[in-house]
């Protein structure tokens, strides 16, 4: 429908404007596509608002426009855990949310909650092992990603368990796939 193209499109642009440099045509872009994001017409789970909220999200870290974030994280977190109540399994954008939460904990100087949130992403990995198996580049992906973004997980920076127990689910993930790759 018209709401699906429009949010596309507006999401598509919005990413080319921020890649351009042109950040206020890019959230603008993007805050547009997530007005639409709703009222796309779909079977079952809508990826967009997910999508665009993510991509929304990081275009504010980009722009450190830092107080436009509390209410996005947290209706990323519940479209997330939506998400996966339908599908039956932990996906990908629950521990998504959990990274925002602590990179914006992080900015904010509060390294405690930080921390509290990749233990408890660290937590839904291991509950959820099936599920990461079905999607480890996924998996392998966020945790990368994680470590990345975060100076907690900084191995000179960071607190140490906490970066051990990160790099542990890393080589845990990483043995796995190369063991499935060594079957085929």
């Amino acid at each position: 429908g018209f709401f699906s193209v429009e949010c596309q499109a507006c999401h598509g642009l919005g990413i080319q404007a921020m890649r351009e440099g042109r950040d206020a045509e890019g959230l603008e872009l993007l805050q547009n596509a997530l007005a639409a994001a709703p009222l796309s017409e779909h079977e079952g789970i809508n990826p967009w608002e997910l999508l665009v909220l993510h991509s929304l999200i990081n275009a504010l870290f980009k722009t450190d426009a830092i107080e436009e974030l509390d209410p996005l994280i947290l209706r990323h977190g519940e479209a997330a855990k939506e998400a996966s109540a339908r599908q039956g399994r932990l996906c990908v954008p629950e521990l998504d949310s959990l990274i925002f939460s602590a990179q914006l904990h992080e900015v904010r100087g509060k390294p405690q909650e930080a921390a509290r949130d990749v233990r408890a992403l660290l937590d839904l990995v291991r509950q959820n092992e099936t599920a990461a198996q079905d999607t480890l580049f996924q998996f392998q992906g966020v945790l990368n990603d994680a470590s990345s973004r975060l100076k907690i997980l900084d191995p000179e920076l960071g607190e140490e368990e906490l970066v051990t127990s990160v790099a542990a689910e890393l080589a845990k993930v990483t043995a796995f796939m190369a063991e499935n790759i060594q079957r085929q």
